[in-house]
């Protein structure tokens, strides 16, 4: 059986990660022990190894909040992310396996489900699922585990795009293009488009936190 401890730690990741939880969101110990009915102990516990990740940060007495990057942090992790992810598509475009397709395909269904009713917090899973079946896809270890770490950093600003006007249809329609590169083994265009995917996100977000801050 998980330890508490590590349930609400991937409880809070998923919510940070879907936007539920936002950055600069305060996360008080009383709200979370009453929410999850259990101790404070567990929620300390999580609190501290969200920090330890980078996902909190606390403040003087007045306890832990959801992390703020600042502008030229996130432009230096999506510029990277943007390359690694990159490489990732065109890894598994030139490795497409009927595996990875099928998995694709049903991540990109996901997707598709949540854009026509605008839920963003499904439409922010079935990202996350499609990245990873890329990712999974390119067959290189080393490069899932670079990209996880720093999926850790940039996950809780993913979603915040999807609540401009029409972002979601945008956002769909760029999956499918990349779906379609990857599933034509078309490496290079597919790299190109996924580069172009995460850089435009990125470039995005410091006029996004000047408005919501």
């Amino acid at each position: 059986m998980p330890r508490v401890a590590d349930q609400l730690i991937e409880t809070l990741k998923s919510e940070i990660y879907k936007g539920v939880l936002k950055p600069g969101d305060q996360l008080e110990e009383a709200t979370l022990a009453n929410r999850f009915g259990v101790s404070r102990t567990p929620i300390r516990e999580a609190v501290r190894s969200l920090v330890d990740l980078g996902l909190l940060e606390t403040r003087s007495r007045k306890g832990a909040f959801v992390r703020v990057a600042s502008a030229k942090e996130l432009i230096d992790l999506f510029e990277v992310a943007a390359e690694l992810e990159a490489l990732a598509c065109r890894l598994s475009a030139e490795r497409l396996t009927n595996e990875t397709s099928l998995e694709i395909k049903n991540s990109l269904l996901d997707c598709e489900e949540a854009a026509k009713t605008g839920d963003i917090s499904r439409y922010a899973s079935g990202n996350l699922r499609f990245h990873a079946a890329i990712r999974a896809g390119s067959g290189n270890s080393r490069l899932v585990a670079d990209l996880s770490k720093i999926e850790v950093r940039i996950n809780p600003y993913r979603s915040m795009p999807y609540k401009m006007h029409n972002r979601l249809a945008k956002s769909m329609q760029e999956h499918r293009e990349i779906k379609d590169a990857i599933l034509d083994t078309n490496a290079e265009k597919a790299a190109i488009l996924m580069r172009d995917h995460i850089m435009l996100q990125g470039q995005r977000l410091p006029l996004l936190l000047q408005v919501t801050n």
